[in-house]
């Protein structure tokens, strides 16, 4: 009875600990594949095995003979059609060796599928004939693999941004040295229309925003390699980055740790194979890419390259459309889509998710210091200005400036949505005149008594906001500012008894009168007409 029993339970645990002695067990998924697919292998064997050495043959020629290898889970690309075998030799700690063999059938080619959520593995054995300049991507392609990491996070598709294709059409960018990483960058922007900057940014604090805002950061995460920084933790502190080669980053990583999320904590990783995800290749000894965490602080001492994906949709009936901003206004906006331009309704926009898109309005009587997450200074932005709002602090508005993106303070602002329903249309005028080459005063406030802001010319077309007494509230190129009634011309403007009545007025707020006027500038308002 007891030897009954003591039999099933040695059974049970050979079940567990895998193979008996004298078996080899070698298993492919999938056994039926396709050109570039990968194929994962697991080799199973008895108690004391230390190594494998895998040998990979098609249609009865050798492809790939190796050397004892410690990875009993790997895979490999298959490059050509035919039919694969492949065997596994296991060294045992008392000197025996086993052999083990599985059959896989190569036809056709998978698809290539680029996508917002694509790791191409540099060092899986694909890339090892593809062309780069004088060399390969396998051997000196980072750059290219983390460029069209970027691209098909920014939405772009199609075989243009697969690494192949962007490896040709930016070649010159290889030096002697490496890739140019700067000239790439700044290269394929004017072909895929992102934002970069030829400045180097290894400040923490403009980094953690720039990621918060959707920005993407092309790294030199080592000394030799390249990697995208695609995001960042709710705390502010841990890096999301993409890399196509990861044992390359562990090989030379000085000062720096990689992590990657174990219930909900950061653990470092001692080598690529305790990240979820990743693929030891047995042809190359190398794994595939990877997606993990590195401190912000690590990052920032490397330095990343700006790729700022488009952050202004259209709305229309063609769906949702990037655009480039030209002039943003609370009630229409001037945009261009497709190289041409458009005015539009600004509720017709979004750049800060789905909601009706929020803006900006300079409200300090002089131009105002737009400064970034460290507060230096990246430039002014003039009185009256309207921009786009990305985001709200306690004591601080993130906003749009042409190409800037920065703070500004928010007691020099307020804060607009963008106007809804029917606007009121006018054209700035004198003497119900709206040819000519004269120039209207466009003031801070409603009375002549606040400084000039603006000159506009006759002609100029606004959207009406507001009026106070004789003085409309009107925006047109960026600002929104006020002019007298006597040099505004147009159908349906409100007349001050329905201002005061509230009747058929776009929603505007009306600038502060009282201690803001300046004195000064008293000038009668037949002077308006330069």
């Amino acid at each position: 009875m007891f030897r009954k029993w003591g039999m099933l339970l040695l059974a049970a645990a050979l079940m567990i600990m895998g193979p008996a002695l004298g078996e080899v067990r070698v298993s492919a998924k999938p056994e039926t594949a396709a050109l570039g697919e990968n194929v994962d292998i697991l080799v199973e064997a008895g108690p004391g095995a230390e190594s494998v050495t895998y040998t990979l043959s098609r249609n009865g020629g050798a492809v790939f003979s190796g050397e004892e290898d410690s990875h009993f889970a790997a895979a490999f690309r298959p490059r050509e059609e035919g039919e694969y075998v492949l065997e596994a030799r296991v060294a045992y700690a008392d000197g025996r060796t086993e052999d083990g063999s599985v059959t896989v059938s190569v036809a056709g080619r998978t698809e290539e599928a680029p996508g917002p959520d694509r790791i191409y593995s540099q060092k899986d054995g694909w890339w090892k004939d593809k062309a780069y300049a004088k060399t390969e991507l396998e051997k000196s392609g980072c750059a290219i693999f983390t460029l069209s990491h970027a691209l098909q996070r920014m939405g772009w598709t199609g075989e243009d941004i697969i690494p192949e294709r962007l490896a040709e059409t930016y070649r010159k960018c290889y030096t002697k040295n490496g890739t140019a990483n700067a000239r790439l960058i700044y290269q394929a922007s004017q072909a895929y229309g992102y934002t970069t900057d030829t400045t180097l940014i290894k400040s923490a604090a403009v980094l953690r925003e720039g990621l918060r805002s959707g920005d993407l950061y092309s790294f030199g995460i080592v000394i030799g390699h390249i990697a995208l920084m695609t995001g960042i933790d709710d705390a502010g502190k841990m890096v999301r980055v993409v890399d196509s080669a990861p044992s390359a980053t562990f090989e030379r990583i000085k000062k720096g740790g990689v992590y990657y999320l174990r219930d909900g904590e950061y653990v470092q990783a001692q080598d690529p194979g305790e990240i979820p995800g990743a693929r030891y290749y047995f042809e190359t000894g190398y794994y595939g890419g990877l997606e993990y965490y590195m401190d912000l602080a690590y990052c920032a001492r490397r330095g990343g390259r700006l790729i700022r994906p488009s952050w202004l949709f259209h709305m229309g009936g063609g769906g949702k459309i990037g655009a480039v901003p030209v002039e943003i206004g609370i009630g229409e906006s001037v945009i261009q889509v497709n190289g041409k331009e458009l005015t539009v309704p600004t509720r017709e926009l979004r750049w800060n998710g789905e909601e009706m898109p929020k803006l900006a309005v300079v409200t300090n009587k002089r131009n105002v210091l737009l400064r970034d997450a460290d507060g230096k200074r990246m430039g002014t932005v003039p009185s009256c200005s309207v921009l786009p709002l990305l985001r709200e602090e306690e004591d601080r508005l993130y906003v749009v400036y042409g190409e800037k993106r920065g703070f500004l303070k928010k007691e020099d602002t307020e804060v607009a949505a963008a106007l809804e329903g029917a606007m009121v249309k006018a054209a700035i005028s004198v003497n119900g005149n709206t040819s000519g080459r004269a120039k209207v005063k466009m003031r801070f406030g409603p009375s002549e008594k606040h400084r000039v802001v603006d000159q506009w010319k006759t002609g100029t077309m606004v959207t009406v906001l507001a009026r106070e007494g004789e003085f409309f509230q009107v925006e047109a190129r960026g600002l929104r500012l006020w002019v007298h009634q006597d040099f505004l011309t147009g159908d349906g403007l409100p007349t001050d008894e329905d201002a005061q009545a509230g009747d058929d007025l776009p929603t505007g707020e009306v600038l502060p009168t009282g201690d803001d006027a300046q004195t000064g500038d008293d000038l009668q308002k037949e002077d308006d007409a330069a």
